[in-house]
């Protein structure tokens, strides 16, 4: 329903979504052997920036009128995170999930982003790993890593999975195949000129830095410029870190699950293009973590604190003045998330640390591992 109401905001008065535009004409230039991240001014106000195989894919969405096919990818981005979270969670642990990540999949929706169905497919890798369908895992981090590099952080869970090493070579198989799709509408020449007009835009993405990650807000708290590559490198060093030792456990579904969300705050957290659209990745992290873990003060309290102020307080709910000076400016939601990762961190590491005997503070969580509410 959400969906369609947004469609119909985004097309009355014949207005039209330039993400939509960008994304509808990415496959006819595909096809027409144009330059796919070239700058056409006449129909489009921003650069294409997914790979080729994205613009094939949205054939069906570019094929059909606007507006059906505008109605198509919103349904597309928002029936894709709810089944990915009902297949993973329990019926109740869902709905509050999707309840935590509502307002942000609705925000990307407005921007006929992407991002939802990125969330989705990171999800979905997990989801097939745990029952044993590896070649379905690979394809959702390969497909993911075709709409935007950061999926491909989900390829992690299948190295720390007991299926390691089928995992690493179906995703060699389905990488190569994302790759070679475009060969169907275009020739090999045409498709390498592609290839390397997509990695110079993407070359020269690195130097530009949005507020909304954690570099963003060492840079305005300290007041001097971060720089990016060594932090996001000490990320991904952590985040490995942390899955490597959590490969003893994978057994736990309680683990699974919160290391698939800190995937999922990973992503934005240490990600230098991240932006407001973007957070619903990381909110549905969030939810994962909150729902699949016992009821504790301090994580409502977490959750709170990103609800109110990273999506209502970014919402047409408050006063644009005051939300413009004192949530966006000071990047409150990146804020609110970073302190959501720190805390995923927390509970992950106190599952892993080896206890004997038992800590009576640790106790009540550790009895809960294996219900998932």
């Amino acid at each position: 329903m959400s969906a369609v109401i947004v469609t119909a905001q985004q097309t009355i008065g014949h207005a039209q979504s330039n993400n939509f535009q960008i994304f509808r004409e990415s496959f006819a230039h595909l096809v027409r052997g144009v330059n796919l991240y070239g700058k056409f001014p006449t129909s489009q106000f921003d650069l294409f920036k997914y790979s080729p195989t994205f613009a094939l894919l949205f054939a069906p969405f570019a094929l059909v009128p606007y507006s059906v096919g505008l109605l198509l990818w919103n349904l597309t981005n928002a029936a894709a995170l709810c089944i990915a979270m009902v297949l993973l969670l329990t019926p109740r642990a869902a709905a509050w999930a999707l309840g935590i990540v509502f307002l942000e999949a609705l925000g990307a929706m407005q921007n006929s982003q992407s991002n939802g169905l990125c969330a989705a497919l990171m999800i979905l890798a997990l989801v097939a790993l745990e029952r044993e369908h590896v070649a379905w895992g690979a394809a959702a981090v390969a497909s993911g890593a075709a709409i935007k590099v950061y999926p491909l952080a989900s390829g992690l869970l299948g190295l720390v999975s007991p299926k390691r090493w089928s995992h690493l070579l179906w995703c060699i198989a389905m990488g190569a195949l994302c790759l070679s799709l475009p060969l169907l509408v275009t020739s090999p020449t045409t498709l390498l000129g592609q290839y390397h007009a997509w990695f110079a835009l993407q070359r020269a993405d690195t130097t530009k830095i949005e507020m909304y990650w954690v570099g963003g807000v060492l840079e305005r708290v300290t007041g001097n410029s971060v720089p990016h590559v060594p932090l996001q490198l000490l990320g991904v060093l952590w985040t490995i870190t942390v899955a490597w030792r959590a490969r003893l456990h994978w057994s736990d579904p309680v683990l699974r699950r919160l290391l698939v969300a800190a995937l999922l705050l990973f992503a934005v957290v240490f990600n230098h293009m991240s932006e407001s659209p973007t957070f619903v990745i990381a909110f549905a992290g969030v939810g994962i973590w909150w729902s699949v873990l016992p009821r504790a003060r301090w994580r409502d309290a977490v959750v709170l604190l990103v609800v109110l102020i990273g999506s209502v307080g970014g919402s047409d709910a408050v006063p644009n003045h005051i939300r413009l000076a004192w949530i966006v400016e000071p990047r409150l939601k990146a804020w609110v998330t970073i302190f959501a990762w720190c805390a995923l961190q927390y509970d992950m590491l106190r599952l892993l640390r080896p206890v004997s005997p038992l800590p009576v503070a640790l106790a009540p969580l550790l009895r809960e591992r294996t219900r998932l509410r």
